[in-house]
């Protein structure tokens, strides 16, 4: 079976390390030598309801490969979406949808059985959403050839484009942030790596960090992958961009963002020095 699964990590942070696992979205399954279909099933969000859903499944001999478990932003539903395997079962889409339809704790059941030669995608969820807001997904490397081609039709000039369009995302985040939360600004910082963390961009940790500035340790980061070890100089501009942005919003100041080391030019991370300016 293949899913385009990545295999667990470990990052050394210094302090810590720390054994990172993969997040998988739901969108695609392959497996030549099963009968793949999807489910999407909303259920009651009370005790137990997740564990019948899957507890009947499982009486079936039917497999779970993969899929997601999401409370309703009102707290009262939840939503089970999975590719399932029902090649070992006696059981057909239509069987599974009456079962799962007659438990109390489910209210909607939707099945899906659209295959591309052994692979399925998912049809029945849209539009995806991360803590609530509409999103969309690159891969890494699409967004290295985006970047490539830039650098090819404008030259220089892309750096700028990339730079000031990541100034602008920097200073929307830090201003959403200001805005909804009281805290104070090394927390602000945090909070918005973290999510930069879990929205699959870095891990990125604050080395140091005052009034004047700060130093940041980034690995993994998404801009500067697709060129790792290709480069003789650091190449991030967007995600500069968004620390600009970040920290002019965090120290109410204007302020020179520098990559001293980029994975791109074969250093083990990205590292950036943001000073204060006024």
């Amino acid at each position: 079976m293949w899913s385009g699964r990545m295999s667990v990590k470990g990052l050394n942070l210094g302090k810590e390390y720390v054994k990172l696992n993969p997040k998988e979205v739901l969108c695609a399954e392959y497996c030549p030598d099963s009968k793949l279909i999807e489910i999407s099933v909303k259920i009651r969000n009370i005790p137990g309801a997740f564990t019948t859903v899957i507890k009947t499944l499982y009486e079936r001999k039917i497999r779970l490969c993969s899929g997601f478990h999401t409370v309703s932003r009102e707290g009262d539903t939840a939503l089970i979406g999975a590719f399932i395997d029902i090649s070992h079962s006696d059981v057909q889409a239509k069987d599974i949808v009456r079962e799962l339809e007659s438990l109390d704790e489910v209210l909607e059941v939707n099945v899906s059985e659209k295959v591309f030669n052994s692979m399925i995608i998912d049809s029945l969820h849209f539009p995806l959403l991360v803590s609530g807001e509409r999103s969309f997904t690159f891969r890494v490397e699409t967004f290295g050839s985006i970047v490539e081609s830039l650098y090819e039709k404008f030259g220089t000039g892309a750096a700028v484009v990339l730079y000031q369009m990541g100034v602008s995302a920097g200073e929307d985040k830090a201003r959403n942030v200001l805005n909804n939360y009281r805290m104070d600004k090394l927390d602000v910082l945090r909070l918005i790596l973290a999510e930069r963390t879990a929205k699959g961009w870095c891990v990125a940790e604050v080395e140091e960090f005052n009034d004047r500035g700060a130093t940041l340790t980034v690995r993994e980061l998404f801009e500067c992958l697709p060129f790792k070890g290709r480069k003789e100089e650091a190449f991030s501009q967007f995600f500069r961009g968004y620390l600009a942005g970040i920290f002019e919003n965090i120290l109410n100041t204007s302020v020179s963002v520098t990559e001293v080391e980029c994975i791109a030019k074969g250093d083990p991370a990205c590292k950036f020095i943001v000073q204060a300016r006024g």
